[in-house]
């Protein structure tokens, strides 16, 4: 519902917005993981777990692109 001429600068303050909200988990979470980083469960669960997770996430991104199908819902 914009004006053409008026994107600029409500998109760079949604962008601006999505980048601060991101610092905020970073900032929150990084001391936590550093504390936690030696211990087993950690090594485990953020590390092997946290890291195939993303990779089954990638491959199902990878698949829905290029096959153009949807396998995860909207």
């Amino acid at each position: 519902g914009l004006e053409r001429g008026a994107l600029a600068l409500p998109l760079l303050g949604f962008n601006l917005g999505v980048e601060l909200g991101q610092l905020l988990v970073v900032a929150l979470l990084l001391p936590l993981a550093f504390l936690l980083r030696e211990t087993r469960a950690y090594r485990l669960g953020a590390v092997r777990l946290g890291s195939a997770g993303i990779a089954a996430l990638a491959g199902v991104w990878l698949v829905e692109r290029a096959f153009d199908v949807h396998l995860l819902p909207a």
